[in-house]
Parts: C-alpha cells; structure tokens; sequence
C-alpha cells in the first residue's frame, strides 16, 4: 500500500523553520556580516561579550555576525548620524525591522528589534508567565495585530513545541527526512494546513523574498510543496532548542525567563524555567534537553518552580 504522509500545521512550520534557517544562515554569514562589520568598525564597537544563542554558535562566521549585532542593537539613537548614510546600516536596518519578526521597536538604540505575537503576550501577561497562558495568549496577539512574522505563524496553531522551536531561530532580531526503509510505492504527502495560516505563511514568505532578492528561495505555502515542507521538517532537530523570552529585573540578581524543548520520553514537550543568567540552546542541549521538567526543576531549585506546567 502507498504510504500517506500529512503536512499540517507542525510539519509545515517546522518545515518553513528548516527552510528559513538555511537560507537565512547564508544571507547572514556572508552579506550581512559585512554590513556588521562595517558598521561596528565604522562606530569603533566591539562584538558584545554575551552568550551565543540559537543556531549562532554553530559557525564562527555566525557567531561573529551575533555578537555583532548584539553589541550595535546596544547602541544609543544619539549614534545613527554617524551611520546613517551607510549602505550597510541602512540594509541592517531593513533587516530588523522587517515584518518577519514582528513590528520593529527601536526603544532609542541603534537598531531595532522585532515585536511578535510572543513578545506581546509576554507583556500583557507579566509578571505571571506559563506555557499555557503564554500560548494562548500569543495566538490572540497574532490575530488582533495581524502578526505573519516567524513566531506569528507559530502563535497561530498554539502549539508550544513549534511556538518555542521557530522563536529560538529569530533569537537575535526578536523583543532559532530519513524515511528509513525503501518503500516500494512512493508515499503520498497529503496537505492539510489550515487555509488562513498557508494566507499567512505566504505574505512571511514574500517579504523573505523581497528583503533577499539574490538568496534562497522559501516555497509556496501551496499544495504543490507538501512534499519539500515534508522533507524539510525534522523534528528531532529542534529537540532541546532553549530561547529566553524574557526577564524580570526587579529581582536581585535578575531572573531570566526560558522556554526549552525536552523529550525525556514520548512526545516533546516545552520546559518553562528562570535562572539568574541566560541560558543558551548549547548549554540546554549538553545539561538537560533529555531530562524532564520535574528533573530540572529539582536540578535548577530556583523561584518561579511553582509555575511549571509539570
């Protein structure tokens, strides 16, 4: 018999993560290092001494491009006269305030930084954050502001594990298939995402394309490339993928808020945890990506532990 393969909502979105994450390491290690680069030299600013996360640490060149970054979005509003007339800032600013992370906010520094769905419903809902509450409330934000950014298109199926999976692939501009066996026949892959997410899905795409023009191409939302959205997802790919989303600093030390994706068995599952410093995918991969929330939570011991969804 011939096999049937679905794309919904998580094949495709993780699928379009995979997709995007691929292209957008190119455009970022080589164009956009250069505008860094540039900038930063141009400025006299030195990369950010900063943990690394998402996919930046997998690269130097990505990992030089991130603490660049970092280090100008820093940066005072005073210092964009001595900038602004640059190629390259101009195209690092097209670049963060495109509407694929959200809507910008410049918060009067140099360059500025996307708000989404997520960000959104972290603010309504502070200081009292979990993962239900969060989810939900990032799906209602996406709708009520129009939101087809990355985490937009995640808040929208309130799903935790691709919500937390596509947030950590725009960590730094956001307020991160093996069939197996032969098969005789090939498999059908049946396309069922929902009518509105694919409308969505495709105005993030076309504004992909417009910002990088010469780069790679992300598909259709269309029927047509179930198939490449199939092969593209790989979900054991994002297990242990670990994004802060925010931060309480009326606290001493502050206390940083995390979300990490875990499958100790089963299913995968999202971790909500605090700590007092910013914890990276790297550090959530090697200390605790395949133990559970109850584990971590004795490990971690810290306040807030009230608040996992155990």
């Amino acid at each position: 018999m011939q096999e049937r393969l679905v794309v919904d909502n998580r094949v495709f979105l993780l699928g379009l993560d995979a997709l995007y994450r691929r292209a957008m390491k190119h455009n970022e290690g080589f164009e956009l290092l250069r505008c860094a680069r540039e900038v930063a030299w141009t400025l006299h600013v030195q990369p950010a001494d900063v943990p690394v996360e998402g996919y930046y640490a997998e690269d130097e060149r990505l990992t030089e491009y991130f603490r660049l970054l970092r280090a100008l979005q820093e940066e005072p509003a005073s210092r964009v006269a001595a900038v602004e007339r640059l190629p390259a800032y101009q195209r690092l600013y097209e670049v963060t305030s495109s509407p694929l992370y959200g809507r910008p906010r410049d918060e009067d520094k140099l360059l500025p930084v996307g708000h989404d769905a997520l960000s959104r419903a972290l603010q309504e809902l502070a200081p009292r954050w979990t993962i239900p509450t969060l989810t939900r409330a990032a799906e209602q934000a996406a709708r009520a502001m129009d939101d087809y950014s990355l985490v937009g298109l995640a808040a929208r199926t309130q799903d935790p594990v691709v919500l937390a999976a596509l947030r950590e692939s725009v960590v730094l501009y956001a307020q991160v298939m093996m069939l197996g066996m032969a098969l005789e026949e090939p498999p059908i892959v049946e396309w069922c995402v929902d009518a509105e997410l694919a409308s969505q899905a495709n105005r993030f795409i076309g504004a992909f394309q417009a910002l990088f023009p010469q780069g790679r191409r992300l598909p259709d939302a269309t029927a047509e490339n179930a198939t490449t959205y199939w092969g593209a997802r790989d979900e054991k790919a994002i297990v242990g993928r670990c994004v802060r989303v925010g931060y309480d600093d009326t606290r001493n030390p502050v206390m940083h808020y995390h979300w990490g994706i875990n499958q100790s068995q089963g299913p995968l599952e999202v971790e909500e945890f605090w700590a007092p410093e910013i914890w990276t995918t790297a550090r959530y991969r090697q200390e605790r990506a395949y133990q559970t929330p109850v584990q971590n939570a004795r490990l971690e011991g810290l306040d807030g532990l009230h608040d996992l969804n155990l």
